[in-house]
């Protein structure tokens, strides 16, 4: 006969669960720079303008948002979901 008891991974396995993205916190976004985008990296192939507008954001703390922790794993969860 089979075992039947549960094994350690079946015990544990996680089922993405669809919610809708409700905004709890909401914070002001700051408008996004079209200078950011048209912007061409330097020789180094670093963006400065951005790298300096997201490091002002996350001294500000407005660049963490919840918004965009609950966008991020909806995704995660979208390619994990797709991937199985």
């Amino acid at each position: 006969m089979r075992d039947t008891t549960l094994c350690r991974w079946q015990r544990w396995r996680v089922a993405p669960v669809h919610r809708p993205v409700v905004d709890r916190f909401v914070r002001p976004r700051p408008a996004a720079d079209p200078a950011d985008r048209a912007e061409v990296p330097a020789a180094d192939g670093i963006r400065h303008g951005l790298v300096a507008r997201v490091r002002r954001e996350i001294e500000a703390g407005t660049y963490d948002t919840e918004e965009r922790w609950l966008a991020a794993e909806e995704k995660l969860l979208r390619r994990v979901c797709e991937g199985a």
